[in-house]
């Protein structure tokens, strides 16, 4: 789950006036859904809400242009769309688990932000240039995971 504790409007039904901490709930998107890559496709699958996209940037501090380097679309074109297809849903979604997997394994995403950035031997390169991929994604999830357990590959 995201540590950050910025507040987010829940704008369905009569819950309109409450406010979550946690910026994936108000978008339907439980913290559980991205643990299980079934469950991350169905999400995917049920379609991703550019506005999550957009709130999910405020969150962890990022402008659009920094972030536009993962996507394979202009941001243009995002704001063209209100719901995302299945396969940029998954990417999207994807980049927010490695998001949330480096937040817990550093506890703090400026660190994890640090991190992405610096050259990883293991990887072979910065991790921020994986993340173009749902491929790539996995494998700095999977380098966080062997860091978060002390595992030198």
């Amino acid at each position: 789950m995201f540590k950050i504790r910025t507040k987010y409007r829940i704008l369905a039904g009569n819950m309109s006036n409450m406010n979550v901490e946690e910026p994936l709930v108000a978008y339907g998107i439980l913290g559980s859904s991205l643990d299980s890559n079934s469950e991350l496709i169905r999400v995917a699958r049920g379609g991703v809400r550019t506005d999550m996209l957009w709130d999910f940037l405020s969150a962890i501090k990022s402008s659009k242009s920094e972030f536009e380097e993962f996507l394979p679309y202009s941001l243009k074109t995002f704001s063209r769309k209100k719901v995302l297809d299945e396969a940029m849903g998954e990417r999207v979604l994807m980049i927010i688990k490695a998001f949330r997997k480096g937040e817990e394994v550093f506890g703090d995403v400026a660190v994890f932000k640090k991190w992405l950035i610096k050259f990883n031997p293991i990887l072979g390169d910065e991790p921020k240039n994986f993340l173009g991929t749902s491929t790539g994604c996995q494998l700095v999830i999977n380098e966080l995971g062997r860091i978060e357990h002390g595992v030198m590959s």
